[in-house]
């Protein structure tokens, strides 16, 4: 039985600019670090929190006048700050990578997760050591890119390391090659990558540091610095729910790798906050309320949080959507080694009714369909397509990006990988190379980081499977001509839909015959009332 925490706490954040006491607060906060911005280099059009206590968040006793109360202003995560913190944990293992052979070819896989152990700070020794013994002509080559590096001349640097991918893919990865596991290589080849994502970083190249931290993250799902690299080209890339994402990842993995360190954890966790902070005040379209909750959410304790948004946020209650499960958690409260951390239940609310109607029928349906009714076994025609990638692409992925800022799991129900490659085939429909193989790889990646996130069901695993392997060879071009699976479920959506719509419209009809069988049946009825009236009066005047 779920219940709300015995003081009722409700940690929330308002975008309404109709409430004249947040705006003064903001305005003024505004007034104030404008100088501290500009020195920071800060851009014009990045919005500051508008709610908030001293940790970035509000927390509020729910009662009848809080409405009344001015908000305290939030103490929003400075992007001078967030950069700092940023580059500590991107940049923190940029060391010396020249390679020191050990006795043994093989490294236990504590060392290989614990690439995550590292302390964050300046350049001190060898990164390499946890490698096994490498080939000679890898080494050098790793050794020439990691000069050109300290020299920090990126573009060369990343040049070198893109040639020791090329050497990687001529099996030139380990000294031992024929005793070599897949392992080993996959932790050898992401290194190396994660290395050429830094150059890229490095040039403000954020697309092709996206590229490859994508195939980082696949090559080695537990090393959290991958994560940490993914997050910062999305925050270039002005995607900063992607960014929060990867954040929790990466702070995830890293408890993960069994040797996490404490002032790592919370640099993680505050550039998680940050990015967070930055995606709720960029959306203009719904706001949201965080409540905590012990226990999936009953029916009342629904009502109640709703009832308590309807409060907060007068302006966005056109929709109003409430998480069924209290699976969603904080930066500020989350303790990975505690199975009983606080869990929290996420309240959405729309300015338009059409821009958040969606979630209802994705957690209804297995196998939902968003992009309007069409023929199942019909090709789409180009206008079709336009209409389905306005739909996904601008509606509904962005939402589903926001929700799983704070939901770690999720696959496969609410998760949108299924939505995103139907997005995918759309974007190939359309003849946009370059978006569709991005979205391609930012799927894949979540589909290969998802069994460590979470628990996978034997009814998940085996789609889990068919998604990996359709995923893999729709990036490869293998297979084109064979149906994928959301492709299929695409279809088996488009059927449900046609017999929704066939049922609604038959009982629709029905309805009607009844209605008017009834109003024929009155007026048969009204008439042989009329006929016998008519009757007794003429009998009655023939008598008389």
């Amino acid at each position: 039985m779920a219940y709300l925490c015995p003081e009722v706490m409700l940690t929330y954040f308002h975008l309404e600019n109709e409430q004249n006491k947040t705006w003064c607060i903001q305005k003024s906060s505004r007034n104030k670090s404008k100088k501290k911005r500009r020195d920071s280099g800060r851009p014009k059009n990045r919005k500051t929190a508008r709610a908030g206590s001293r940790d970035g968040w509000v927390d509020e006793v729910a009662r009848e006048d809080n409405e009344q109360s001015p908000l305290p202003p939030l103490s929003c995560i400075s992007l001078k700050s967030l950069v700092e913190v940023e580059t500590k944990l991107v940049y923190g293992d940029e060391q010396n990578i020249t390679h020191k052979p050990t006795q043994s070819p093989a490294s236990t896989s504590s060392q290989l997760m614990c690439q995550s152990s590292e302390t964050v700070g300046p350049p001190s020794g060898p990164n390499l050591g946890f490698l096994p013994q490498i080939d000679k002509w890898l080494d050098v080559a790793l050794q020439d890119a990691n000069a050109h590096y300290r020299l920090e001349k990126y573009a060369i640097a990343a040049s070198c390391f893109n040639a020791a991918l090329r050497l990687c893919s001529k099996d030139a990865v380990l000294e031992k090659t024929f005793s070599a596991n897949y392992e080993e290589i996959s932790k050898v080849v992401s290194f190396i990558e994660s290395k050429l994502v830094a150059c890229y970083l490095r040039m403000k190249r954020p697309d092709l540091a996206l590229k490859y931290s994508h195939r980082s993250i696949f090559n080695n799902p537990t090393h959290f610095r991958s994560h940490l690299q993914q997050a910062m080209a999305y925050r270039l890339l002005s995607n900063p729910c992607r960014a929060a994402r990867s954040a929790m990842i990466a702070d995830y993995v890293y408890w993960l790798s069994g040797d996490a360190k404490p002032h790592i954890s919370k640099l993680i966790k505050l550039y998680w906050q940050g990015l967070l902070e930055e995606a709720i005040t960029k959306e203009e379209n719904f706001s949201v309320l965080y409540t905590p909750c012990c226990g999936n959410p009953t029916r009342n304790t629904t009502l109640q949080t709703e009832e308590t948004f309807r409060k907060l946020h007068p302006a966005f209650t056109a929709y109003i959507f409430t998480d069924p499960y209290a699976v969603h958690v904080m930066p500020q409260t989350t303790d990975w080694s505690k199975s009983s951390s606080q869990s929290y239940i996420l309240t959405l609310g729309f300015r338009r009714r059409q821009d958040g109607d969606f979630l209802d029928k994705l957690l209804q349906r297995k196998c939902p369909n968003f992009t309007g009714p069409r023929a199942p076994f019909m090709l789409p025609t180009r206008e079709q397509l336009h209409q389905m990638c306005e739909t996904l692409g601008r509606r509904i992925l962005p939402i589903l990006d926001f929700i799983k800022c704070t939901k770690l799991a999720g696959f496969p129900a609410d998760s949108g990988l299924i939505e995103r490659l139907q997005y995918a085939d759309c974007l190939h429909g359309l003849r946009r190379v370059k978006e569709h193989t991005e979205v391609l790889q930012h799927t894949f990646t979540e589909l290969v980081v998802a069994p460590y996130l979470q628990e996978i069901r034997p009814a998940d695993a085996s789609l889990l499977q068919a998604l990996m392997a359709d995923t893999m060879d729709t990036l490869g071009g293998k297979r084109p001509d064979q149906e994928r699976v959301w492709n299929a479920m695409q279809k088996v959506g488009l059927i449900e839909d046609m017999l929704y719509q066939w049922e609604k419209t038959y009982m629709k009809n029905k309805a009607l015959r009844a209605a008017r069988k009834q109003g024929r049946e009155g007026k048969k009825s009204k008439e042989r009332i009329a006929l016998r009236t008519f009757y007794q009066q003429r009998v009655y005047y023939f008598l008389v």
